[in-house]
């Protein structure tokens, strides 16, 4: 009997939740033909948007990187064309049938929408003054083949693809097949040699945030909603880019091992529990952390005008972040920031404007504006080619 009451108190208390009182329309059926139509008009919005915020970052990453240069690119410089690829997956089957139902709908949605065939690979953009641009490339058109190179159906295409567009180095021209109206059309044209940052969106982050990993940068989606501004996107983008041409990754992880180290010394020293290994690696990780942020702030200003950009007015960027936060903008040294104040990185925007603005008027060229360093980065003049062993491409 106590069992009984186990179960039936439950549906007691749902029956005894307050409902809803209103009446509304009914909706198509799951599988009804309009219900269908409304998945693909949200497809197809889905698609719109992800496709602009995609586009807009590359467009602005396409100008930093190809404006960078070997001299403050602490790698190779890479080959690029300037295209924005799109591409219909496989339709793999998941473990559970009921996801399979779930991504088998949104695969033949996405045939309907994009009008494709599974596997094919076209063009969705094609980059300002880029070397795609300059040759003729077109948004629709579809890759046929890549230096004699047949575009592949499988998982691995683009990972293919790219290593065949890359395999001249720029030293020789990019050999293009594409399909066009139904007729195939040819281009050979040298591509552009790009700093080799990807720059991405990420789509899942909730916050207004952009970071660097040492090899890639990535944008949040609500950062590319929020700063409408394009130079101002580009100042988010250069600050990225500064942060991994810098090296500030490696020297966190190399202060991050030093603090660890020293407290594991203490930890042995004095019988502890590991504790001070784990502050000291705290510690060493963030040492410096508001001082390669102004760094990053400083060099990125220095992009932005070496890829024509109105380095004068990208400080917009810090107001639009002091917003965000408008009580930083008087605290100087809060010690568990890793950010200096936004009314410190504004100063310091408007000086090196006016840094920049001397040394163009004492004859430097905009391609060539070089930053002060105080003493040789190491990380700069070693140059090491990541390239193969980080996947780049």
């Amino acid at each position: 009997m106590m069992r009984f009451f186990v179960f039936l108190l439950p549906l007691l208390l749902l029956c005894a939740c307050a409902a809803p009182t209103t009446r509304r329309p009914g909706i198509p059926s799951v599988d009804s033909y309009d219900m269908r139509e409304i998945r693909r008009e949200l497809r197809k919005f889905s698609y719109d948007e992800i496709t602009r915020r995609r586009q807009r970052l590359g467009q602005i990453a396409y100008n930093l990187r190809k404006s960078v240069g070997e001299d403050l690119c602490d790698r190779r410089l890479q080959p690029d064309i300037g295209v924005d690829l799109m591409r219909i997956n496989r339709l793999t089957v998941p473990k559970w049938k009921s996801f399979y139902d779930i991504y088998s709908a949104e695969h033949e949605d996405a045939r309907t929408v994009y009008r494709r065939q599974t596997g094919e690979i076209w063009i969705e953009g094609v980059y300002k003054n880029s070397a795609a641009e300059k040759a003729g490339l077109k948004k629709g058109d579809r890759l046929v083949s890549v230096n004699g190179f047949a575009v592949p159906e499988d998982d691995n295409a683009f990972a293919e693809l790219y290593k065949h567009l890359a395999q001249g180095g720029g030293e020789q021209p990019v050999e293009i097949e594409v399909e066009r109206g139904g007729q195939i059309k040819k281009f050979s044209f040298r591509p552009d040699m790009l700093c080799p940052y990807p720059v991405a969106v990420d789509e899942n982050a909730p916050e207004i945030n952009a970071y660097a990993n040492g090899y890639s940068i990535f944008v949040t989606a609500r950062m590319l909603d929020y700063v409408k501004d394009d130079t101002a996107l580009a100042a988010v983008v250069a600050h990225e880019m500064a942060h991994n041409v810098l090296g500030h990754r490696e020297a966190g992880e190399t202060n991050m091992l030093v603090g660890m180290l020293l407290g594991a010394a203490v930890d042995f020293s004095a019988g502890g529990d590991g504790s001070a290994m784990a502050t000291g690696a705290y510690i060493g990780n963030n040492a410096y952390s508001k001082e390669f942020e102004m760094e990053a702030d400083y060099v990125s200003y220095y992009l932005l005008a070496r890829a024509g950009y109105d380095y004068k007015h990208a400080d917009v960027i810090q107001k639009m972040l002091a917003s965000l936060a408008p009580m930083e903008i008087y605290v100087y040294s809060d010690p568990e920031s890793t950010h200096p104040s936004s009314s410190v990185r504004l100063a310091l925007a408007r000086e090196t404007a006016k840094e920049i603005d001397l040394k163009l008027a004492l004859g430097d060229k905009r391609s060539e504006l070089y930053p002060d360093f105080e003493r040789v980065n190491e990380h700069l003049r070693r140059k090491p080619d990541l390239t193969k062993e980080n996947s780049l491409w």
